[in-house]
């Protein structure tokens, strides 16, 4: 998929008290993308075009379609369609998603929160506040944001701080995603990362780190009381509001040093 990020467009900005100007203005693009899986069309999807088999990969690992990639024997992106097909011991009754795209619903299926065969319960990832702190500010520099200010944004951590894998997106399911799809690419251990994104975590964010297996995860938005709800029984240490000075953490605090 060779399509654009962001259109110049000529705009008028108005002010409260200065007259208005006109002026060149980046918009974020989006793109329809129709996802068949073993031979049928799943599912359509508004995303941002890039890092698109990330997307795909982590798109399919959070709704538990795949356990990893030795699920799946193949996978092409051609125009505005992509074409995945998994083994065949996989191959099974499409799953239905609705509830999935239901911001803050309580009642995603038991079966989406289970995570690896590890539980995060016994994950021995430790991170200080000053990394979390950092790590959140990050999110405001990624690059299609800086332009266009239209995009959510994730990124996976070590420990330590160092970035491993970043996206962004009109969709902040599908930011996410990519990064998860993007850490499966490259073999990155889940158990010892964490992730930053910039937007809300409600249960259907929560869900993703806890099917990938990723311990922490810290936002600038709030959280949802199923978000947390679901984070505290599967092990997920959830913080929100990283915002200047302080955060807040709602369970699992003794990742937190």
């Amino acid at each position: 998929m060779t399509q654009e990020l962001f259109k110049r467009r000529r705009i008028r900005r108005f002010f409260q008290i200065a007259s208005p100007e006109e002026l060149d203005d980046d918009i974020v693009c989006e793109h329809r993308l129709s996802i068949w899986l073993d031979g049928e069309e799943f599912i359509k999807t508004v995303i941002s075009p890039s890092l698109v088999e990330e997307f795909l990969l982590g798109f399919l690992l959070s709704r538990r379609i795949i356990d990893g990639l030795q699920d799946v024997l193949s996978m092409e992106v051609s125009g505005d369609a992509a074409y995945i097909t998994r083994i065949e011991s996989k191959r099974r009754s499409l799953p239905h998603l609705e509830l999935l795209e239901s911001t803050g619903t309580p009642d995603i299926p038991p079966a989406h929160v289970v995570g690896p065969a590890e539980s995060l319960f016994q994950a021995p990832l430790r991170v200080s506040v000053s990394v979390i702190f950092e790590g959140v500010r990050m999110l405001s520099e990624m690059p299609l944001y800086r332009k266009t200010g239209g995009t959510h944004c994730a990124i996976l951590f070590s420990p330590e701080g160092a970035p491993l894998i970043s996206a962004e997106d009109v969709g902040r399911h599908n930011s996410v995603d990519k990064v998860i799809g993007g850490g499966l690419m490259k073999d990155v251990d889940f158990a010892n990362c964490w992730l930053a994104v910039s937007g809300r975590l409600p249960a259907d964010m929560v869900v993703k780190p806890i099917v990938a297996g990723i311990p922490l995860v810290a936002s600038v938005s709030a959280a949802t009381s199923a978000g947390i709800q679901m984070g505290e029984k599967a092990g997920l240490t959830i913080v929100g509001f990283a915002r200047k000075e302080r955060f807040n953490c709602y369970c699992h605090p003794q990742r937190i040093l």
